[in-house]
């Protein structure tokens, strides 16, 4: 009768040469993802934020000088951003009811931190960092009441 060899630990051995890559990619994951994450909300407070200021800061009439506007979301912009920040020229649309909205598109280069990620996103878009755009409207007031 032949017996068979058993193969005890094969399965155990396996695991401990492919989990430190597996943990790897979903640590470096997680790192990349949830930067780029919260580079998006602050993205889009930043252009909430200018988008208010820009229709309200100036009466009735609302700011629309690319220029003025460029300069109040950098003032906004953190830091550590490192990655391309633009602000993009400002759309007035005038409503049928009266009055008139500011639209502003913002867009940020969010770059990524791990090697894996850097050349996977790098492959997929021509570049190693996660674009990101956000955009907020906002409508100028018609009437503007102050207290005496």
């Amino acid at each position: 009768m032949i017996r068979k060899k058993r193969k005890n630990g094969q399965a155990i051995v396996e695991m401990a040469l492919i989990f430190p890559f597996f943990l790897l990619i979903i640590v470096g994951g997680i790192i990349d993802f949830g930067f780029a994450f919260y580079n998006f909300l602050s993205l889009q407070q930043i252009a909430n934020d200018t988008a208010q200021w820009a229709a309200e800061s100036n009466g009735t009439a609302g700011v629309t000088s690319q220029s003025l506007i460029s300069s109040y979301a950098n003032t906004r912009r953190p830091s550590w951003w490192t990655g391309a920040f633009t602000v993009h020229p400002p759309q007035i649309t005038n409503l049928a009811s009266g009055g008139q909205t500011i639209r502003l598109i913002l867009s940020y280069e969010s770059p990524t931190y791990t090697p894996f990620y850097q050349t996977i996103v790098g492959a997929v878009s021509g570049s190693p960092s996660i674009r990101l755009a956000a955009a907020a409207a906002y409508k100028v007031p018609e009437v503007v009441a102050t207290r005496n």
